[in-house]
């Protein structure tokens, strides 16, 4: 599937974003990210071990991946490289109809942890922001 496919497909439909590093930090990008996409109809999932019991923006916050009550259309990850093997490990434990798309948010791309969820057959989307594709690309203006 392509970007443009998924962000059809994922993005410009609300859907389900399990985000990997959430933040209650309000200065932090994830939770500007968070904000405007339940603002805009998508069921968000926090998930932060350090965080874990407590609420995120009126959303209980997980450990990990596999304690989620879905399988999300999107793992959105906020977490660095030395993150993403344990988001590895979490996602290939995790049963549902499809997997969800690996969406490596700025800062948090790399070049082998992209290589290993391909490989492990997740689609990966980087280099660009799930909250800037909606506006870009989804949004009533962008469609004029």
């Amino acid at each position: 599937m392509s970007k443009d496919e998924i962000v059809r497909e994922y993005v410009c439909r609300p859907s389900s974003v399990a985000v990997v590093g959430a933040s209650p930090k309000e200065d932090r990008p994830v939770s500007g990210v968070m904000q405007y996409c339940i603002a805009h109809g998508f069921r968000v999932f926090p998930v932060n071990p350090q965080y874990a019991g407590s609420e995120i923006l009126g959303q209980p916050c997980r450990a990990d991946l596999r304690e989620l009550p879905v399988v999300p259309d999107i793992v959105a990850l906020f977490v660095s490289a030395k993150g993403h093997a344990a988001v590895l490990d979490s996602l290939r434990a995790m049963d549902g109809p499809r997997k969800p798309v690996v969406w490596m948010q700025p800062g948090a791309e790399d070049d082998a942890s992209a290589m290993a969820f391909h490989e492990a057959g997740f689609e990966v989307v980087r280099d660009d922001c799930i909250m800037r594709a909606h506006l870009r690309e989804c949004s009533s203006a962008a469609k004029k």
